[in-house]
């Protein structure tokens, strides 16, 4: 069969290495001209997927035995990737405050494309910001505890990779897989259409797509893989004497999936290349220029997803997303239209600007009066 021959592992090992080539350079750029990291950080992350989904597929390609280690690594960052670009959203809307100000009190317009036709009349609130983060966060939490258990299924025997039958445990790691990934695209669709018309201005239509296609297409690419191979439309590999030389159920699907992965991951690397252009960070002036290790340091840094999960899940989220944002109102105004940001100025801090305040730093924290804000600004 030719899925198992040597064209495909030289074919997919060429689209792997180049798609990682590209990315990797585009990434180098980001890091050269690090010149907004509120902004960059996110979109650095999620540019990883293109090397981490093509590399891992390729290995899974070569060495079929250890793919489920790959798989698992490819899969936990997939999760990681749909929450940074939520991140990045909030980021180019200048946050929680900045989001709701523009859509509050607007309702949530049903419609069978969006899946809310049979959903009562909803307004856009600060709950429906914290509805967008929490599925996403939960995401990044279900899939790295699937994936241990997939891992464990493997060890014993009981997972069979791409085998939908009821006695194995894919089909029922798939199940909740989708379940969770599900919830977490339809809150990044919700929010999408929510601010899609203040979005314009980051020609967000690309990026969205990218985002979704990556995570959701090849996950669905997968399943149908699985299902033309249960019915025997994909069909194991026999010699001329009719006895099967893979004679491992999952087999055939999973190599094509992979295979084709580290095709679409070619394809992918360019067209991130436009909807993460990095050029168009090259003519802002940085007040310092730091290090290539420091603007890393910066982008590794996990304290921001920490400080999202323990505030998304709070029973004081409205504070931390709204409170004292009036202090920093000039400044916010005066630093996000030049992108003057270095990474000591903000490193080691929370995701987006209207969250700087530490969470534990002060014991108290008010919701902000817009109204009142606007009425003394006029005076």
């Amino acid at each position: 069969m030719f899925i198992l021959g040597a064209v495909p592992k030289v074919l997919g090992g060429f689209s792997a290495f180049a798609a990682s080539f590209i990315t990797c350079h585009q990434i180098y750029q980001h890091l050269q001209h690090y010149f907004c990291p509120a902004e960059q950080r996110w979109i650095i992350r999620i540019l990883c997927i293109v090397p981490i989904y093509a590399l891992t597929s390729w290995c899974s390609l070569m060495f079929w035995k250890f793919s489920i280690y790959f798989d698992s690594i490819r899969d936990v960052y997939e999760a990681f990737v749909i929450y940074n670009f939520l991140c990045l959203c909030y980021e180019y809307l200048g946050g929680e405050n900045s989001i709701l100000n523009e859509i509050q009190g607007k309702e949530l317009q049903r419609s069978w494309y969006t899946g809310t036709c049979c959903l009562p009349k909803i307004h856009y609130d600060i709950q429906f910001l914290r509805f967008c983060k929490q599925s996403t966060l939960q995401f990044c939490a279900v899939k790295p505890i699937v994936s241990l258990i997939t891992i464990i299924l493997e060890a014993n025997d009981q997972f069979h990779e791409n085998n939908l039958h009821p006695k194995y445990g894919y089909l029922y790691v798939t199940i909740i897989y989708n379940i969770s990934v599900t919830l977490a695209l339809y809150a990044l669709v919700l929010f999408y259409f929510a601010t899609r018309e203040i979005l314009k201005p980051h020609e967000p239509v690309l990026k969205f797509f990218m985002v979704k296609a990556i995570v959701f297409a090849s996950f669905w690419q997968g399943v149908l893989l699985s299902f033309l191979e249960l019915i025997n439309v994909i069909k194991a590999t026999t010699n001329s004497e009719e006895t099967v030389v893979v004679n491992t159920t999952g087999q055939i699907s999973a190599s094509w999936q992979n295979f084709l992965i580290c095709v679409e991951m070619l394809i992918a690397a360019f067209l991130l290349r436009i909807a993460f252009p990095a050029n168009i960070y090259d003519k802002n002036e940085a007040s310092g220029k730091q290090t290539l290790s420091t603007n890393i340091r910066d982008t590794l840094n996990p304290k921001y997803m920490v400080n999202d999960y323990i505030h998304n899940f709070s029973s004081t989220y409205s504070s931390y997303a709204l409170g004292n944002q009036s202090a920093n109102d000039e400044s916010d105004i005066e630093q996000r239209p030049h992108r003057h940001e270095t990474p000591e100025s903000d490193e080691w801090g929370p995701p987006n600007r209207n969250t700087s305040h530490d969470f534990f730093s002060s014991g108290q924290h008010t919701l902000v009066d817009h109204d009142h804000l606007d009425l003394n600004a006029r005076t």
